[in-house]
């Protein structure tokens, strides 16, 4: 039987979604600053957070680590990537999406 209710699990999702203030993604050894782009509702429940990847670095590049941060500027999340991005494209848009359940 669940110990937290359907209310706990949703006040996870919204202190997340106040939490989260912005992204960084690293090119080499430099990292990049990104404002979030777009915060949502998945359909199953899952809290999304968006962010563009738009290195202002021509030629070929790979995007080899992402993280958010919070309000008080701690690192909140981190993610290892391996994105390559050609000189012909501007960008991608990253995701990071959150499940809060008791297991």
């Amino acid at each position: 039987m669940p110990i937290l209710t359907a209310s706990a699990i949703e006040g996870y999702k919204k202190d997340t979604d106040r939490k989260i203030a912005r992204a960084r993604y690293r090119i080499g050894t430099t990292w990049h600053d990104a404002p979030i782009h777009r915060r949502e509702r998945l359909k199953d429940g899952r809290v999304a957070v968006y962010f563009s990847i738009t290195p202002n670095i021509s030629g070929n590049v790979t995007i080899t680590e992402v993280q958010l941060f919070d309000t008080n500027n701690d690192l909140w999340a981190t993610n290892a990537e391996n994105i390559l991005l050609s000189g012909v494209q501007s960008g991608v848009l990253y995701r990071f999406a959150f499940d809060f359940r008791e297991v």
